[in-house]
């Protein structure tokens, strides 16, 4: 099995997205081959859906710590918000 270095970063999750697209779109595959990147597809995008879902999540939180009435010095927040 291939393994893929996604660079756990948003940029290399849309690399590999669009990687999966690239190989969706190979009129060279079999239909027992295109079912099964279509099934790895769905898969991959559900997961990725979460990764971006946390992202956004991480992205309000920050927004929320750095308001000035609620400020909390980056020491103190929480490891995931570090970057």
């Amino acid at each position: 099995m291939t393994q893929h270095n996604t660079q756990n970063t948003l940029e290399g999750l849309q690399n590999f997205l669009f990687g999966q697209m690239e190989r969706l779109d190979n009129p060279d595959l079999t239909p027992e081959e295109l079912e099964l990147e279509i099934k790895r597809g769905e898969t991959m995008a559900k997961i990725a859906d979460k990764a971006i879902e946390n992202a956004n999540t991480v992205i309000s939180a920050m927004r929320f710590y750095d308001k000035a009435d609620s400020y909390i010095k980056p020491a103190e927040r929480p490891k995931m918000l570090e970057g």
